[in-house]
């Protein structure tokens, strides 16, 4: 227990130093950087484990923090509904059902292809806080890894609309209690600069 407490608080720890960092890159960069916020929704479906049937609907807020080259970095907010169920080791079904919210962070490439349309991809980390202990035989807290291709429609200088396929792990990290799953679908996104 005293283990996983020390990773946990590593882990916050580290995340904690991300987002000054983040500022100050923003800094660096112009302060209309910050002005740019996204809004990320996916809806993801079992992949991979054959018996861990678990479905997430989740939402992301995201803020611009910086961009170097074609690589920008992003601080935000997760909010997830999980529902399903899982067979675990003693071929039990259990009930997975559980809503979580926690910080995150994303990096993104992205070039473009040709006038308004570009090409990327993104990739994500979020550590989660669960109303309960997720999935079945878990622990009260874990980690959303996130990563997929987007194709960006730039209808303006201040508006995108994206489209892409997402790659979905979660789990909690520890040797024991550990129930991982994966997942993947679709993402829709909605980029804008106030």
């Amino acid at each position: 227990m005293r283990k996983d407490m020390r990773r946990l608080a590593a882990v916050l720890i580290g995340v904690a130093a991300i987002l000054p960092a983040g500022a100050a890159m923003a800094e660096d960069n112009g302060n209309n950087m910050r002005n740019t916020w996204e809004i990320q929704y996916d809806s993801m479906h079992p992949c991979i484990f054959n018996d861990r049937h678990i479905s997430n609907d989740t939402v992301h807020v995201y803020q611009k923090m910086g961009q170097r080259g074609t690589v920008s970095w992003y601080r935000g907010l997760t909010v997830t509904d999980n529902h399903g169920t899982l067979t675990d080791d003693d071929k039990v079904k259990r009930n997975s059902d559980a809503w979580g919210a926690g910080p995150s962070v994303m990096g993104r490439y992205e070039h473009e292809l040709t006038g308004k349309l570009y090409g990327g991809l993104d990739a994500t980390g979020t550590l989660m806080f669960y109303n309960k202990a997720f999935p079945a035989g878990g622990r009260g807290y874990g980690f959303m890894w996130r990563t997929g291709p987007r194709l960006t429609w730039k209808s303006g200088e201040k508006d995108s609309f994206s489209v892409g396929y997402t790659i979905m792990h979660c789990s909690n990290g520890m040797k024991s209690r550990n129930p991982g799953y994966n997942g993947n679908g679709l993402t829709v996104v909605w980029s804008h600069q106030f």
